[in-house]
């Protein structure tokens, strides 16, 4: 249960403020610890960006601490024993342990209990001390995704778990508990009950998890959202996606990962965002997704590159591309192309309306013109300068540059 000394201390303190807090508790003889998160992710040697921390000091006792220091702490959930604390600009959640009068527990293993998985009842304290209830450590090791006690107690407690579950199957899952899997599927109507953003914000860091597939996959089959989603079809497709990206060391973009996913027609698009509850660029992306058409052609070479980009947007075009290329072998070649998409500027229509009003051009033709004029420009990979497309002007139209 204890490890002494298994964290070094610098993977779990990351700044000066988080340091500042330990010390402060310590000095009004409280304890702190880390739990969750960043003790998971500090022992598997992940970057860590969530801070979830545990006091034994009561929400009035950690309270009256802070105004002693002359730190500013706000209630975020005073029910769960929740309180907020900023120092310098540095927003830290603080759970207080909850009281009980059963003193035959110890509190903090009663604290885990109270946790969904055994991955996430680790604690670690600032000297990277380890107390591990429930075996969390050997699970994590070993990729095992188990409910802490009765899987149907922890699931009825918040079916919100079910999500999770999967969420950290995609993470970190090796192998999967079948007793946890097999509750979470006969109670799989439970999240009926769960608000559907909650849902997409798991099921969002489900599919651009390292083994996003495996979960899917079990998610899809078993019917855990059929009340939300019929089961896509491209789960072969998102595992080559992953590879190439893992290759290319490119970020798991979540657009493009649900257009692979379920490789939607424009109006499905417009359903799955509506589902997905995606912001307005994010479905426009989508749909954009569905309505592009390119091909091999189209990256074969500089000029070709920019027509492409010009027609439909970088990010459409670095998109489309890896997808073009998810049996491409050649990541070298794939490479250096997708290093032009992503560097390659692309400058605007260097022409406006007033620059044919000078050579003589009526304005009723200026639209006209102008479109004849940019698709030149398009055709020769929007390279022409303004003095080049009127020199091409004056030979087509016999005007006198």
């Amino acid at each position: 249960m204890f490890h002494p000394n298994y964290i070094e201390p610098n993977k779990l303190i990351t700044n000066s403020c988080i340091a500042q807090l330990f010390q402060m508790v310590e000095r009004h003889g409280g304890i702190l610890r880390f739990v969750g998160g960043a003790v998971r992710d500090a022992i598997m040697g992940f970057p860590h960006a969530d801070i979830d921390l545990v006091t034994d000091m009561s929400p009035s006792e950690f309270s009256e601490m802070c105004n002693d220091e002359e730190v500013r702490c706000v209630p975020i959930g005073i029910q769960f024993f929740s309180l907020g604390v900023i120092i310098h600009d540095h927003f830290f959640k603080v759970t207080c342990l909850s009281s009980d009068n059963d003193s035959s527990q110890d509190e903090w293993k009663r604290d885990a209990s109270c946790r969904d998985l055994t991955i996430n009842a680790v604690y670690a304290d600032d000297k990277g001390n380890v107390f591990d209830y429930y075996n969390g450590i050997e699970d994590l090791k070993t990729g095992s995704i188990k409910f802490i006690g009765k899987p149907l107690k922890a699931i009825q407690a918040d079916p919100l778990r079910i999500m999770r579950f999967f969420r950290f199957c995609a993470m970190y899952g090796k192998k999967i508990d079948k007793k946890s899997l097999k509750c979470c599927i006969e109670n799989k109507i439970l999240l009926h009950s769960v608000s559907l953003e909650k849902i997409k914000e798991e099921l969002f860091k489900i599919i651009v998890a390292p083994y996003s597939v495996r979960a899917l996959e079990l998610i899809f089959k078993y019917g855990v959202l059929d009340f939300i989603l019929s089961a896509p079809k491209g789960f072969e497709k998102l595992e080559k996606l992953d590879k190439l990206v893992n290759l290319l060391k490119i970020e798991k973009d979540i657009i493009r990962r649900i257009y692979v996913l379920f490789e939607p027609t424009a109006k499905r698009a417009s359903r799955l965002a509506a589902i997905f509850k995606l912001n307005k660029e994010q479905k426009e992306h989508l749909c954009k997704l569905c309505l592009a058409h390119v091909s091999a052609k189209d990256f074969k070479d500089i000029v070709s590159i920019r027509k492409v980009i010009y027609r439909y947007g970088r990010n459409i075009c670095v998109d489309l591309f890896l997808l073009l290329n998810i049996d491409n072998e050649d990541t070298y070649s794939v490479s250096s192309t997708l290093n032009t998409l992503l560097s390659i500027k692309i400058n605007d229509f260097p022409l406006k309306g007033s620059d044919l009003i000078k050579l003589g051009v009526s304005k009723e033709h200026i639209g006209l013109h102008l479109e004849i004029l940019k698709n030149i420009w398009f055709e020769n990979g929007c390279l022409l300068s303004k003095d080049e497309i009127l020199q091409k002007y004056s030979k087509n139209f016999k005007y006198n540059v």
